[in-house]
């Protein structure tokens, strides 16, 4: 099994605003970021379904998930996560998502190394042996235009990379049940 070693460097990444960070590991990477450039520390953590509870609607500036929405096996749930982000940002707020490219029938194992402000390096170990979930590019990418318009996009490396902005702008719009995302199933 070849393991794989992708570099990323996120030194010049610059996030400003309330940040809610959606992810089951706390690298501390984005922390490290956001505290570089903002004085006013205000950083949502989510891990689970318990602490998504205490998250503000209509009142994120950007939502960031780092390689967490692999991590989610079920279709469903991404697009329930996915539908939850969009209604927890503001008009203007951005995704950012930084995931590997697997397909189905396929596996990853990998290093991350992600350079960050201050020329320190964190690493990531990911391992994911589940032939029959697909955490591809192009289904991530599926999920996410339903609800934000996507402004950059980056493939390396089996590693991809999305900057989107929230679409929606009114809230009676934003009004979106989850029986509507299970029925398109």
């Amino acid at each position: 099994m070849n393991k794989k070693e992708v570099f990323i460097n996120m030194e010049n990444e610059i996030f400003r605003g309330n940040l809610l960070d959606v992810g089951l590991d706390n690298y501390g990477i984005v922390y490290n970021i956001y505290k570089e450039f903002n004085h006013e520390i205000n950083v949502e953590y989510v891990s689970g379904e318990d602490e998504g509870k205490y998250i503000k609607e209509d009142y994120y500036d950007l939502c960031i998930l780092l390689f967490s929405f692999s991590t989610i096996w079920s279709q469903v749930r991404r697009k329930m996560i996915i539908e939850k982000i969009h209604r927890c940002l503001n008009k203007d707020g951005l995704l950012y998502i930084w995931d590997i490219d697997k397909k189905i029938g396929k596996i990853f194992n990998g290093d991350i190394k992600i350079l960050i402000p201050g020329k320190r390096l964190k690493k990531i170990k990911i391992r994911d042996f589940n032939i029959i979930q697909n955490s591809s590019k192009e289904n991530t990418l599926n999920i996410i235009r339903k609800y934000f318009d996507v402004e950059e996009y980056n493939f390396t490396e089996d590693i991809y990379y999305i900057k989107a902005k929230n679409r929606c702008e009114k809230q009676e719009l934003k009004e979106v049940s989850i029986t509507d995302i299970n029925d398109e199933n």
